[in-house]
């Protein structure tokens, strides 16, 4: 039942990171992030939640009022704690419902305290 509960909770922290990003909530996104934490990618890298904070504001601004959606998440392993999951970030701007951008998105995650959270997110 915990594999269950485990898998779940994976796939809603991916989707949650996503809806905050289109909500362009860099405060809410960054704690879904270990202390280290990581993201690299086609838009730079950044380590730490001070780094992070940086990078997704920056990024952000740049975009414009977008929409982040989620599709295809597959976690490929996963343990008692750590698990590691792909999926498809869709970026669609809003007031012309166009597609801005595709990329196929690699978290490693790890169960922190009784929380998972991203240890490293690669947007590509």
């Amino acid at each position: 039942m915990a594999r269950c509960d485990d898998q779940f909770a994976i796939m809603q922290l991916i989707t949650q990171a996503d809806q905050l990003a289109g909500q362009k909530d860099a405060k809410g996104y960054v704690a879904l992030f270990a202390e280290d934490g990581a993201i690299e990618g086609t838009q730079g890298q950044a380590t730490g939640h001070e780094a992070l904070m940086e990078m997704v504001q920056r990024v952000w601004q740049q975009e414009g009022q977008t929409l982040h959606l989620t599709s295809s998440v597959v976690i490929q392993s996963l343990t008692a704690n750590t698990a590691t999951a792909t999926s498809i970030l869709v970026i669609v701007e809003v007031t012309s419902r166009q597609i801005v951008s595709l990329a196929q998105v690699t978290h490693q995650l790890e169960q922190i305290k009784g929380q998972w959270l991203f240890t490293k997110r690669s947007i590509q």
